[in-house]
């Protein structure tokens, strides 16, 4: 279950910036400056979507500390809901249209403080995003199951079948492929292979993944989709898992069997 990794290049290189005139810049309450270099004419991002971006990080000097263009490799985010590092990022995305080219300043206080980061970014100062909206796509939808006809394990596990499979069921010890989607309870979406459109291989039983998937997954048969209901203690406890799942959460998972290897 991948998170998006952010990271300060060693190598701060220099590039021009994009430019705009002032008339089109709008400034929150909380002194984030908002500028569309240029309007996109596709689809509006809102909380929770997942927009495919190249994006340039810049110091108040003009100096890059981060470029996805120098990768050639732009990256997957789920906007608005806390997984980027920088909150002023994550607030200024909302509303961009694909296409669109948004230019943000970020003060201090939404962006990496009066800290900054040791040897590359000066703590108190201003950071300069520009960000291309390439794509968006929305989170799939939570499978509708009915509360009342869950199945439930010894362990606390709970779980619902919404169409049955017709192969064999996984041995410990197996490699078995997945497309699964994550949820908090209240419908938040955390994680998604479907997305990805990359399936989750993983040898069951083995302590690979969180335990409620292991015991989840070992009493499935494959083709079978199935809906995991994951008390804490099943699944990350205490601690949760960073940002994106808190403490002591009950999670959710649409899970399909794609096959056993």
């Amino acid at each position: 279950m991948k998170q998006l990794t952010f990271y300060i290049s060693a190598l701060i290189l220099t590039f021009t910036l994009w430019s705009c005139s002032e008339n089109g810049t709008t400034v929150t309450e909380d002194g984030l400056e908002i500028t569309d270099v240029e309007v996109g004419t596709g689809e509006e991002a809102n909380v929770n979507d997942f927009l495919t971006i190249h994006f340039r990080g810049s110091l108040e000097d003009g100096q890059v500390f981060e470029s996805t263009y120098e990768r050639d490799e732009p990256i997957v985010v789920q906007v608005g809901v806390g997984q980027l590092p920088i909150q002023g990022w994550d607030e200024g995305m909302i509303g961009m249209r694909e296409g669109g080219k948004r230019k943000l300043v970020i003060p201090p206080n939404l962006a990496f403080g009066e800290q900054g980061v040791e040897g590359f970014i000066p703590g108190g100062e201003n950071i300069q995003m520009d960000i291309e909206l390439i794509s968006i796509m929305k989170p799939p939808t939570p499978w509708d199951y009915d509360e009342s006809a869950l199945e439930s394990m010894e362990s606390g596990l709970q779980y619902y079948v919404h169409e049955a499979g017709d192969g064999s069921s996984p041995d410990t010890g197996d490699m078995v492929s997945v497309h699964y989607s994550g949820y908090l309870q209240d419908g938040t979406m955390f994680d998604s292979s479907t997305l990805r459109d990359q399936p989750f291989v993983f040898q069951v039983g083995q302590g690979q993944v969180i335990p409620g998937w292991d015991e989840g997954l070992l009493d499935m048969a494959v083709g079978e989709k199935r809906t995991l209901v994951i008390p804490p203690e099943l699944g990350y406890g205490e601690q949760g898992a960073g940002q994106v799942i808190p403490p002591n959460a009950t999670i959710i998972f649409d899970v399909e069997l794609l096959e056993i290897d």
